[in-house]
């Protein structure tokens, strides 16, 4: 029986496209979902959408959040730096060789085979309180993610055109920037969202163990202290942080890199 793809009208989606009908959609399903839940507990015990909100409004209001937040996403962007770099290092070498990608892959697997919060606990007890412990267990947690992604990047580009390009005596650089990168675009964009997801929420365990700052520290705090509503407030302003640089950086970013990967070919080096 022949399916069509042409969807269902609805006013929603006829006022708003499908795209933003299919985001609210969900958002609103999530929020209803959610809110079932917190019936199932005892009041106060797992707090729902409007106490969450009520709690973000008075954490936004005593103006705490912001350092907190600044604590977090500068220990979190220093983690994913030092992840990209040695992750990407590993990525390339796995990916333009053999002896790379067997030299390189016991390290990846051993690194995977170790869960974050077991990354943060023991660098809380090498590098002690402070700022090292969480940046430095979001970078071993997070690079064998990005090696993976940017070693099949690589992997993918065909050799037949790499040839091609040495032949004609196209530059090193304009080879690298017309071919090259535009090639493994996919993978490096893949590799910061997926990196920088892993990345906050390996930031926010490692504050439990090292750190007095921090949304995973003030969180933790707020459990302890049995204001669950203060705590899922804490995860909430996070959260809606993230998704607006989601929405505001890396989406527009990678539309404009993707738009210009377009236009390059191999006709234009």
């Amino acid at each position: 029986m022949a399916t069509s793809n042409r969807s269902i009208p609805t006013p929603l989606r006829s006022t708003l496209g499908d795209k933003w009908a299919a985001a609210i959609i969900s958002a609103v399903l999530g929020l209803a979902a959610w809110y079932v839940v917190t019936l199932i507990f005892p009041r106060g015990l797992f707090p729902g959408p409007i106490e969450t909100v009520n709690a973000s409004i008075e954490l936004l209001a005593s103006g705490i959040v912001w350092t907190h937040m600044e604590a977090t996403f500068s220990r979190t962007f220093l983690g994913f730096i030092g992840a990209f770099f040695v992750g990407g290092a590993l990525g390339v070498i796995m990916g333009i060789n053999n002896f790379g990608e067997h030299f390189s892959t016991p390290i990846i697997i051993i690194a995977l085979s170790v869960p974050g919060i077991a990354w943060a606990a023991i660098m809380t007890i090498v590098f002690g309180f402070g700022i090292a412990a969480p940046v430095v267990a979001t970078a071993v947690t997070v690079f064998p993610y990005i090696s993976l992604r940017i070693w099949k990047g690589v992997e993918d580009i065909d050799p037949t055109l790499i040839r091609m390009s040495r032949s004609f005596d196209i530059s090193k650089t304009r080879l690298l920037r017309r071919m090259i990168l535009p090639s493994i675009a996919p993978a490096l964009f893949t590799a910061i969202r997926f990196g920088l997801a892993i990345s906050w929420k390996i930031e926010t365990q490692a504050e439990i163990f090292a750190s007095n700052s921090g949304v995973g520290y003030r969180a933790i705090e707020a459990f302890s202290r049995y204001q669950y509503d203060t705590a899922m407030a804490w995860a909430a302003v996070f959260v809606v942080i993230v998704f607006l640089l989601e929405m505001a950086v890396l989406r527009p970013l990678e539309r404009k890199v993707f738009a210009y990967r377009k236009e390059a070919d191999f006709g234009v080096l």
